[in-house]
Order: C-alpha cells, then structure tokens, then sequence
C-alpha cells in the first residue's frame, strides 16, 4: 500500500508574500513581529488573520522562517524580548523528490512517484487504480517510457519544438533573471528548468521519449506557478507555451515525416513520401471545389487533411465532403485553373515518388536473398563492363592531328587559276610550282597532295561585304564564316564602319540616358519640393488652428476670472458692512451703558 508523505505545509505564493513583509519590516528598522506582519498582510494583501498565522507555523515547521528571540531599542517595549521571525540564511536541504504538487503546485501530503522526482495529492489524481492495492506509485509521465521514433530523429523534431517555443515565450528562456530573487528561487524550486535547459538537452540527444520532453515543459509551467502565482501574467504565458508544445508533439506522434519535412523545408518537401504513407483523395470544403489532399489522421466522422499547391492548408473536413481518388473529373466539377493544375503536378510528383520508396523498401526486402549471386556474378560483370568501356572509348576518341595553316593573301580582281597558269607565275616569281605529272588531270575541284589544304579564295563584291555578321568579327577577327581566312583591306574597312556606328549608337544611347536620368532628378525634386510645401502648408494650418484654440480658451478663462473677481469683491465689501455695523453695534451699547452709569 502506498502512503502519502508530508513534504512541505506552506503555500509558496504566502510564503514569498511573508518574505516580503520581513524585508519590509526590516528594512523600517522595527522588529518583524507576528502583529506587524499580520498587520502589512491585511494591508497589502488583504489576507485573513488566521491564515497568516497557520502559514506562519507552516514556515517555521518547513524551514522556509526562522523564529528568533530580540529586544526592543526603543517604543514603549524597549528592553523588552520579542518574537521575531527572519529570513533564514543556510539554503534548504534537498533529497530525492519535489517540495509541491504537480498538480495543484501547493503542499500537503503527497504521493512520491518511484522513478522520478514528481509528487502528487492522492485527490489530484485521475488515475481509477486502487492506490490500496499499489506497491509502488509511477506517475503517468513514467508509464508512457516508449517511444517508436528513434532517438537521434526524436531530438531533432524536439530541437524544431524548442525554437517554435522561444520565438513565441520570450520570457521562459530564463524563469529567474534577476540576481536578487535567486535565494527564493533556490529555497522554493526543486528542479530549475527553462527553455535554454530544454534546448540544450535536445542538442545533446537527452531525450528518449515525447512524453519526457512534455514533462520538462510542465516541470517549467510548475516552477513559473510556484514562484509567480497561479493567476500572474508568467502563468498564463506558461499555460499557452504547454498549448503549442502539446499541439507540436501531437504532430509529430500524427507523422513524424510530415513534421520534419515542413521545418526542413528541403526542394518539393510536400512531396515526399512518408512512413506510413497517407491516403489521397479529394476533399472539399465549403465555398471551395474539391481539391487533391493528404488524409493525415482520422478524428470521428471528419478527416485531418493537408491540401496540395498553394499555401498547403490544413482542415477538418467531413466524410460527405471527402471523394476517393479514382473519382472521375465530371463528378468533381472542378474549374482547370491554374492553381489546380499545381495542385495536380504536385500530386503527380508525390505519386512518382511514392512508387519509387515502394520499390525501394521492396527490393531492401529481397537483398538478403541475391547477396549471395551479386557477389558472384560481379567479376564477371566487371570484365565484361570494363571491355566494353575500353572498346567504346577507343572507337569514340580520334587522335588529335595538329594543322598549321598559313595566311594566304587575298586578290579580289582574279579569278582563281589553273594549274598551268600557277607555274607560269610562280616561275615569274622566282618559284618554281612542280608540273603534274603524265596522263593526269587537271581538276580544280581535286584535293592538293601537300598535308595542309590550300584555302580558297574569296570573291567578296561591295553588296555582300557590307553584310558580314558582326558576331564573326568579334569572336574570329579576320576570319570568314565559310571556314577560309579573310583578310581583305574590304573587310577592315566595314570593320572599322561596324565599330564606329556602334560606338556613335552606344554615344547616343549613353547621351539618352543622361537627359532621362537628368529629367528624372528634375522631376523627382519637383515632386519633393511640392510635397515639403503642402507639409509646410499642412502644419502651417495645424499651428494656426492650435493658436485659435488656445486664444478661445485664454479667453473663457479670462471671463471666469473676471466673474470670481467680482464675487470676490461682493464678498468683501459684503463682509466689510457686516463688521461696520458690528462696530457701530459695540459702540453704542457702550454710550448706553455709560450713561446708565
């Protein structure tokens, strides 16, 4: 049978309360007795006078007060000892469990969990076990100790949970900032965990389990109650960070794939298969057309679905409004916009996909049973692929000739020679052309017997050299499009007109630019000089209107000032007759009296 133990009887929120009341009281340079303490409690606090007095006794029993004996200085118990309650200075004493309840987060007795440092009222529990018939009492965080996520995966995700947490909880990545409150911290938390301690501990693959993440984050929730206050802004902003860890760890248990992809954000992450695949089909919702989505859970008689294209929305739609994927397009109704259409490529990539992580789990499945062949097949296979690659490379790579060509001259005026009328010039120049021998034929199309072809002439007219691409002239200076090397005075000459329309057309493009540019710069301070004299005009008007205003109101005070004066000035003279006729009153019952006299 588990008993429950006696931790601590103190609230922490009246305990941090009574602090402050010592501090106070102290700091007035009085004794902290139990009637002055009672006194500041109902004064700022508003608290009964009975319950200061049991949390007194409670403090003093849990260590968290000290109770000391003083003598008065001054007052009229001066001389006199007093009880005095004080701050104690040695820290506080820790062993294996928690202080408060996890629940509740206040004192009294607890449930020890046997596993973990937690602790529970047995009334905060929602478990149906008889704890009569328990040995040993485990919390539920314990129980759920498995996890199917392997770890190194697990911290990942649990690492993208902790950023979404501390964009969104600035204040949690430290509860306790300030040096001074740290003596409290220590004496009232038990185990200290913030956002920063989380995120570490999921970098260094700490965590086994979601169920051990979500513990941490309610260890802080825990720790921000106890040592704020249950209705405090900290605490509200604590209970929203345990919502959106709750709802980040319920992605990740929905699909793990799905959670990490969308983080990552790698090329087509919608697109990528996941384990277990989900089902596609078409779901609509109202006021929209069906469109292809993802099912990633089933919730009553709705599904949880992701839609593809877009912006991957996410929504609850009804069993009526989900149609299976082999659905016809006539049933569906759908306009072939463009956004569908993007919806449908989408689809059409994760399908492909999809097919190719099937094959590859179901050949992962068969490698075991063709290790054995591959293994033996592979020599052969070796030397048969190498063959072949060394046959095809030798068939595919020439030898590289080297080719020496020399610039031949260009002589528009002539037609090009034949073979007879070529020995008789080069004997006038002194060289000699070898005849072709006997019984050949004089062919101009024949191919000379010398290794470097002779290039051919060209006859270039004055229409055609004017239309010689300037590309040409730019990437081979001096070279003809047709293979022969053109070097030709006619050449030169539309070279040079070619450079110099385009550097007249480049000037002029450049003296266009400048006078926009310039037009621009005129127009543009224009519109600023006009802009800066309606904002002068606007705060011109404002200033005046402000002056009218103020005069107006100068003035009705100027009137009531007026009408108080004459008020004032009734008054007195009002005042004055009285005090005359007093006067005059005095003076003749004194005449009276002295002539009874």
């Amino acid at each position: 049978m588990v008993l429950p133990v006696l931790r601590r009887a103190s609230a922490p929120i009246t305990i941090l309360r009574l602090w402050e009341a010592i501090t106070v009281i102290r700091a007035q340079k009085q004794i902290p007795s139990q009637t002055r303490i009672i006194n500041f409690m109902a004064r700022k606090h508003h608290t009964a006078l009975a319950e200061v007095e049991s949390q007194l006794r409670f403090g003093v029993k849990d260590g968290l007060i000290s109770l000391k004996k003083s003598t008065g200085c001054k007052g009229a118990k001066a001389g006199l000892e007093q009880e005095s309650f004080r701050i104690p200075d040695d820290d506080v004493e820790r062993d294996t469990h928690d202080w408060y309840c996890f629940q509740c987060h206040d004192g009294g007795e607890v449930l020890e969990c046997s596993t973990c440092f937690r602790v529970f009222h047995p009334s905060c529990l929602r478990e149906t076990e008889n704890l009569e018939q328990m040995v040993l009492f485990s919390c539920s965080i314990c129980k759920n100790s498995k996890s199917p996520i392997k770890q190194t995966m697990l911290n990942k995700l649990l690492g993208f949970v902790t950023m979404r947490l501390k964009e969104k909880a600035h204040d949690l990545h430290k509860v306790c900032n300030k040096e001074e409150d740290a003596w409290r911290f220590k004496m009232l938390i038990f185990m200290p965990v913030d956002l920063n301690t989380m995120e570490q501990k999921a970098r260094q693959n700490v965590y086994q389990t979601l169920e051990a993440f979500r513990g941490d984050a309610r260890v802080l929730q825990h720790n921000v109650i106890i040592f704020f206050g249950a209705y405090s802004a900290m605490a509200s902003l604590a209970q929203q960070m345990i919502s959106d860890c709750n709802y980040d760890l319920n992605e990740i248990e929905t699909c793990k794939d799905c959670y990490n992809m969308s983080n990552t954000k790698p090329p087509n992450w919608f697109c990528q298969p996941c384990f277990p695949a989900h089902d596609i089909v078409y779901a609509k919702q109202k006021g929209f057309p069906f469109w292809p989505a993802k099912v990633l859970r089933l919730v009553d008689n709705s599904y949880d679905v992701r839609f593809f294209g877009g912006f991957h929305q996410r929504a609850m739609v009804d069993a009526c409004n989900v149609k299976p994927l082999n659905t016809p397009p006539s049933e569906l109704l759908v306009k072939q916009s463009a956004g569908f259409k993007k919806a449908m490529n989408e689809l059409q990539t994760f399908q492909k996909k999809q097919k190719l992580h099937t094959s590859d789990s179901e050949d992962t499945g068969d490698l075991a049973a063709s290790c054995e062949e591959e293994q033996k097949l592979a020599p052969l296979r070796l030397s048969v692929d190498v063959n072949r690659v060394e046959d095809v490379a030798l068939a595919e790579v020439p030898t590289p000739k080297r080719i020496k060509r020399r610039p031949q001259k260009f002589e528009p005026d002539e037609e090009e020679p034949s073979s007879s009328h070529a020995i008789a010039r080069a004997s006038k120049r002194g060289r000699k052309k070898k005849a072709p021998p006997e019984g050949a034929v004089e062919d101009d199309h024949q191919a000379p017997a010398k290794k470097h072809k002779k290039t051919k002439k060209v006859w270039l007219p004055e229409e055609s050299s004017n239309m010689v691409s300037s590309s040409v002239e730019t990437a081979y200076p001096g070279h003809d499009p047709s293979g022969s090397n053109v070097s030709t005075p006619v050449f030169k000459k539309n070279r040079q007109a070619h450079n110099s329309i385009e550097g007249a057309a480049i000037s002029c493009c450049d003296a266009r630019c400048r006078e926009l540019e310039e037009r621009l710069e005129a127009e543009f301070s224009a519109l600023q000089s006009k802009a800066l004299g309606e904002q002068k005009e606007q705060l011109l008007k404002e200033k005046k209107e402000e002056r009218v205003e103020q005069e107006a109101s100068l003035e009705v005070l100027k009137r009531e000032i007026e009408s108080l004066r004459e008020a004032h000035d009734n008054e007195m003279k009002a005042m004055q007759k009285k005090a005359r006729r007093g006067t005059f009153r005095c003076q003749e019952k004194a005449v009276v009296q002295q002539l009874r006299e």
